[in-house]
């Protein structure tokens, strides 16, 4: 077995170390290793990542919403006319300091399942992101009232629980999918409270109308106040890109 530069046991011996910007201009170190029973091999280590990238994997965001931006958001595939919507996402994006001074946020409203509702929330705040050193959080409804059971008992979630009421930007997605109980209103409305009383933004996602909402009605008043309502066409784009990947996969696998 080898000896690294440090005295210890290794299975491989560092031959060479040279810094190199790759294509896409973030920077690493090329390493030259000699390997045991392998030989000469090469690695890029230590790759940069960029304030944008580091903040979205600190947002609590799904793993599959971290690549999501606005410039990959297709809004042909609804097949009619959305250009208000893309005007208004497109706004929060490029003047969001504005948002922020008014306290508001959206309210991403459709019925349909898969209709890109956390997809489009995920693009504006990876957007952000990008330009903006600020904290951004993402959480389910029912994972955040489920992190309030526990948190009682478990200091880590109660710490992160501070930080998604404190957020500077915070994503509640679901809205509207919890089931009624008194305890549910007083803890969303020490939430929502707490964000509209501070002028924190919110996006919601949600497939119930905000006037709708069964909530108490406090609550509802706040969301109001809140949000500026951006509603998407009643179309599972989630479906379509289901079917075209699908069809792609199979022009690949079936043998003519």
């Amino acid at each position: 077995m080898g000896i690294s530069k440090k005295g210890l046991p290794a299975e491989r011996i560092e031959l060479s170390r040279e810094r190199i910007e790759l294509q896409d201009g973030k920077m690493c170190d090329l390493v030259a290793y000699n390997v045991q029973d392998y030989g000469y091999v090469e690695y890029a280590e230590n790759i940069e990542i960029s304030n944008g990238e580091f903040r979205r994997a600190r947002s609590l965001m799904p793993f599959n919403y971290l690549d999501a931006s606005m410039q990959k958001f297709n809004w042909d595939l609804y097949g009619q006319n959305v250009q208000m919507q893309q005007c208004v996402a497109e706004s929060f994006v490029s003047q969001f300091n504005e948002y922020q001074k008014a306290g508001k946020g959206l309210y991403i409203f459709s019925r349909t399942k898969g209709s890109g509702k956390t997809l489009l929330a995920c693009s504006l705040a990876n957007g952000i992101m990008e330009h903006q050193d600020i904290c951004v959080k993402f959480v389910s409804v029912p994972e955040l009232l489920e992190m309030t059971k526990k948190s009682y008992k478990d200091f880590i979630e109660k710490e992160d629980l501070e930080r998604i009421r404190t957020a500077e930007l915070l994503i509640l997605d679901d809205i509207g999918a919890e089931t009624k109980k008194e305890w549910i209103d007083t803890e969303l409305f020490r939430l929502i409270d707490y964000r509209y009383s501070n002028k924190r933004v919110t996006i919601f996602t949600s497939n119930i109308p905000m006037d709708s909402l069964k909530l108490n009605e406090r609550i509802v008043d706040r969301i109001f106040s809140m949000c500026i309502k951006l509603d998407l066409p009643e179309k599972s784009i989630r479906t379509m890109q289901a079917h075209d990947e699908n069809m792609e996969f199979l022009k690949g696998v079936i043998k003519r």
